[in-house]
């Protein structure tokens, strides 16, 4: 049987990036590939690692060659992107019933409930705030390096 994890791109970003908790997200990563986890995301993720690779180029923090190495790895990585109509639905329904301002983190959610595992994200302050509600979200600042 195959065994599914969530992940957001923050935790990818990561990896490739320096950040605090690079070295978690790295070795979260190794763990899953290692046990054969098959790591699934939505088709956001994509966008959103272009994103913040620009930004940190905009913001001079690192070379376009840089960016464009980190771009490259990312995309290798081996991530099975899941999109539908029904997922997206109920992002919706989650953004509403979380009172979330936006839906971002929520198609994530959704996602997590539709394959039934677990959610891992870098963001904390999403994961204080809606933890009480949601108990498969999984913060990788939890993970002692």
């Amino acid at each position: 049987m195959t065994s599914y994890v969530i992940a957001d791109s923050g935790i990818f970003l990561a990896a490739v990036l320096t950040e605090t908790l690079s070295k978690q997200a790295t070795n979260l990563i190794a763990e899953w590939k290692a046990d054969q986890v098959e790591i699934l995301a939505p088709y956001l993720f994509r966008y959103e690692i272009v994103s913040v690779l620009r930004k940190r180029v905009v913001r001079g923090e690192y070379t376009y060659d840089e960016a464009v190495a980190a771009l490259d790895g990312l995309l290798r990585e081996p991530v099975k992107f899941i999109t539908n109509d029904r997922i997206l639905r109920r992002a919706f329904a989650l953004a509403h019933e979380l009172n979330r301002p936006a839906t971002y983190d929520a198609v994530y959610l959704a996602l997590a409930e539709q394959y039934e595992c677990d959610f891992w994200t870098l963001d904390e302050r999403f994961y204080n705030a809606i933890l009480p509600d949601y108990s498969r979200i999984r913060w990788v600042g939890n993970i002692v390096p």
